[in-house]
């Protein structure tokens, strides 16, 4: 019994029927093996110009989205105003720049050819979220100098 699933070899070309054994060059070309495209270049030296850019627009005349720099912005501040929450003054003005940053940025992202809306929600919220604290904490500093009797103008 034979397997059904075995592959019998491939029969080749028949001599005796006037096939050559090898493929024949066309006139008019040289003959003998040609090696296979991009073996026989020469590595391109590092730095070395290339030509044509690798990050090509993916069909001709598309413009790529521009990121807002004031949702970036924005988000950077927020952070670092949710980083910062314990320092009374600093992270009042910080938040409220991450707010006002963000919101510019969520705007100009909403534009066409824009991009960056979500880093501009990101960084208002971290604004928000930072600001929240940041009063909190200017209230405990006053109410904490108050008690001790010493007036801002000193300390601050």
């Amino acid at each position: 019994m034979t397997d059904p699933y075995q592959q019998q070899p491939y029969p080749g070309p028949d001599p005796a029927q006037g096939h050559p054994s090898a493929p024949v060059p066309a006139p008019g070309y040289p003959s003998g093996p040609t090696p296979a495209p991009g073996y026989g270049q020469p590595p391109v030296p590092y730095g070395a110009p290339m030509y044509g850019s690798p990050y090509a627009a993916p069909y001709p005349g598309v413009v790529p989205l521009k990121t807002s720099g004031l949702a970036v912005a924005g988000m950077v501040v927020g952070i670092v105003a949710l980083i910062f929450f314990w320092v009374p003054f600093f992270d009042v003005v910080a938040a409220i720049t991450a707010i006002g940053l963000s919101w510019a940025g969520m705007v100009q992202g909403g534009k066409p050819g824009w991009t960056g809306q979500g880093m501009g929600i990101a960084g208002l919220v971290c604004g928000i979220l930072a600001a929240i604290p940041a009063v909190i904490f200017l209230i405990w500093f006053f109410v904490s100098l108050s008690a001790v009797g010493a007036s801002c103008a000193f300390y601050c």
